[in-house]
């Protein structure tokens, strides 16, 4: 009676389970192939999964999937916290070179790199020499450059503005303003602006002395102008 109902219980085991292997067996198939499918019973690569991916617990976790806008890969932070989605990439597995993206809800995008990287980022073009490289245009509303050694020491007494003379000289030979790069330069190396404004400011400051002196020297004309009709 004893042995009868042992092999009861393990009849009724047995038959769970196969039951629930060929449930299971309708959206995940492991194929002698090799391919494993997750929701799928024809999946195409090593792990093919049709569907999310969560990791992690109820508080914390990441999602990979796709939705009607498209593939993403989302980390949901606790209440707690704020949570932080970061991709990385490494150099052959070496964890002292890698570059990676870090998406912060509070603090925005940032991109860093540690190792031999630059962390220069490219914008259509992969190979940027620059911070930030764009092979297009760029629209904004400002655009705010940091630079030092604004060019006011042009009015300090001791500075020595080159005579208009002299400025004509040099435009005649040279076919631009002193300081002020070509158009041959300027067509093979671009404008770093920082460096522009700061020395069209200067040249709109050397303008102003050598008004300022004009006009000097108009005002002395007409006061003496004003005595010889006097006398």
């Amino acid at each position: 009676m004893i042995s009868l109902l042992k092999n009861r219980k393990i009849t009724y085991t047995l038959l769970v389970c196969l039951l629930s292997l060929k449930a299971f067996s309708q959206t995940n198939t492991f194929p002698p192939s090799g391919n494993v499918g997750i929701g799928t019973s024809a999946p195409t690569m090593k792990l093919d999964i049709v569907g999310w991916m969560k990791l992690g617990d109820t508080q914390s976790f990441n999602y990979f999937g796709q939705d009607a806008a498209g593939g993403f890969i989302e980390q949901v932070g606790s209440t707690s916290a704020t949570s932080k989605l970061r991709i990385q990439t490494s150099k052959n597995g070496d964890g002292s070179n890698y570059a990676y993206i870090s998406i912060d809800p509070m603090n925005g995008i940032s991109f860093n790199h540690l190792g031999n990287g630059n962390s220069n980022v490219g914008i259509g073009t992969a190979t940027p020499n620059e911070k930030l490289s764009v092979n297009g245009k760029i629209r904004a509303h400002e655009i705010k450059v940091e630079t030092a050694n604004w060019p006011d020491y042009v009015f300090e007494d001791d500075y020595k503005i080159a005579s208009l003379t002299e400025l004509e000289k040099y435009i005649k030979e040279n076919k631009h303003l002193p300081e002020m790069p070509s158009a041959k330069v300027v067509e093979a190396n671009g404008v770093e602006l920082g460096e522009m404004n700061k020395l069209l400011l200067k040249k709109v400051e050397e303008l102003t002395l050598h008004l300022i002196k004009l006009n000097e020297r108009i005002e002395e004309l007409e006061k003496n102008n004003q005595k010889a009709k006097t006398n």
